[in-house]
């Protein structure tokens, strides 16, 4: 599968942190106190959180049993998770004013259902698992389009500027320079007019969200990977190690080689 469905009943909180994949977040019963970019929600049963790996969150739970499920997506997989544009936009284009949090109403015992066969799939495998999980997906991400379409917003309507375009130039430049001049150049537009626009559709400026994305795969390759440090920066867009160092320990308060230490090689 292209994504990861767990579950859970641990009345665990989570300081301040991102990750390195997307996740949605649904709540089955209880209810969490989340912060995302600085903002508050309540998030009781029903709730659905989107989070993509630039949304630095905390959680509480503050009624319990707090259950839920939780879905995670490995950026390198958002395309293959599923094929509908409009649909992904949920993780990807979270602008200054984006919600976050949707609540399932009276479509609860769908999601509760929906969500619950999610992990059916995942568990038994089989020669369709897959065909399920994206059927599924569909289901799920269909209705909570039906339920809040604002938080579905194609790239084409929130810019005159291709941002969907945008943001695939700035992935493909991770592993070497980025130039905002010459992206600019490329649509037709100031440097200022590119990234007030990007600004609006994502939350983050181009250099915000190449220096996000360069330190979100570098954790990952921390987690998952053998390479060295240098090997790791080299991976990352930095050539120049103690750079990486420097850039890694002012976002995440600890050196790579720390974090890689702390027992963050093989999970979350």
């Amino acid at each position: 599968m292209a994504f990861e469905i767990k579950y859970s009943e641990e009345p665990i909180s989570h300081g301040l942190h991102t990750h390195t994949y997307y996740e949605l977040l649904y709540v089955v019963s209880g209810q969490v106190a989340m912060t995302v970019r600085g903002r508050d929600y309540a998030c009781p049963a029903g709730s659905l959180v989107f989070l993509n790996p630039f949304d630095a969150h905390a959680s509480r739970p503050v009624e319990l049993p707090y259950r839920r499920y939780y879905l995670l997506i490995p950026p390198t997989q958002l395309k293959a998770f599923h094929n509908d544009v409009l649909l992904l936009s949920v993780f990807r284009f979270h602008g200054e004013q984006f919600p976050y949090v949707m609540q399932a109403g009276a479509y609860k015992p769908r999601f509760d259902q929906y969500f619950s066969m999610l992990t059916t799939a995942q568990q038994e495998g089989g020669q369709y698992a897959d065909t399920r999980a994206e059927a599924l997906m569909t289901l799920i991400l269909t209705d909570a389009q039906a339920l809040r379409p604002d938080m579905f917003i194609p790239a084409n309507q929130l810019s005159f500027l291709p941002v969907q375009d945008i943001m695939n130039d700035l992935e493909n430049a991770l592993t070497g320079s980025f130039s905002l001049q010459e992206l600019a150049k490329k649509y037709h537009v100031s440097p200022n007019c590119l990234s007030v626009h990007f600004r609006r559709a994502v939350g983050l400026s181009p250099m915000q969200y190449v220096t996000q994305s360069r330190l979100n795969r570098a954790k990952f390759l921390l987690q998952h990977s053998e390479f060295s440090i240098a090997g790791v920066a080299q991976r990352c867009g930095y050539p120049d190690v103690s750079n990486f160092v420097r850039r890694f320990r002012a976002q995440f308060g600890q050196t790579p080689l720390q974090y890689r230490q702390a027992g963050h090689r093989n999970g979350k």
